[in-house]
């Protein structure tokens, strides 16, 4: 269950950045950003806490919005809404392999536009909010992110949405390799909520 909740709560976390940048237009937190970014490119990792950089404390935003959506705080109504959609989208994406082959390959040309001290310029950004939309976009349910109109106009923030909507699905990937199910989600949510507050102390 420790390894469940680490993966649940990347795909809350990218869930809550998505809604952050649609509310403000920025991220709170540049580090748990970069953290969910990042886990797009740890595919063969040696454990959970690797695809995360090891560094559980940069997951602290999804530990503490895992704990509060499934507390039915009103405020995480809606990020709630966009990760089971994330993780229904990561089923729909098993059935087409022409989408995970392309992600693969965009994730790869993406690293060479990477900064020796920026991993995530502009063109990076860019690049994967492009392979989400190519792929993950074209499936149902879409997520449908809502937020204050000046900054879903912006393109710079919709990339960010886009790029940080794919760590999500990898999150939800992950999830799904670790044995996570429906069923929990809807059965479990006290284990999950007490494993996150768990997390957050040590």
């Amino acid at each position: 269950m420790r390894d469940k909740t680490i993966a649940l709560a990347g795909v809350f976390q990218a869930a809550l950045i998505a809604h952050e940048l649609a509310n403000n237009g920025e991220v709170r937190s540049k580090e748990s950003w970069y953290t969910s970014l990042e886990s797009l490119y740890q595919i063969d990792a040696d454990s959970t806490d690797a695809v995360f950089g090891n560094k559980l404390e940069n997951l602290s935003q999804g530990f503490n919005t895992l704990i509060k959506a499934f507390n039915k705080d009103a405020y995480y109504m809606n990020v709630l809404k966009y990760t089971l959609t994330l993780l229904s989208l990561e089923s729909k994406l098993h059935g087409h392999p022409k989408y995970l082959g392309e992600i693969s390959k965009g994730i790869d040309a993406s690293k060479v536009l990477q900064h020796h001290d920026d991993k995530f310029p502009p063109a990076v950004i860019s690049k994967l909010a492009n392979i989400y939309s190519s792929t993950v976009s074209m499936l149902h349910p879409r997520v449908i992110i809502s937020g204050k109109p000046f900054h879903l106009k912006q393109t710079e923030v919709t990339e960010k949405i886009r790029a940080t909507l794919l760590a999500g699905v990898r999150s939800a990937v992950l999830w799904k390799q670790l044995g996570g199910s429906q069923w929990q989600i809807l059965f479990k949510r006290k284990v999950f909520i007490q494993e996150a507050k768990q997390l957050l102390v040590n």
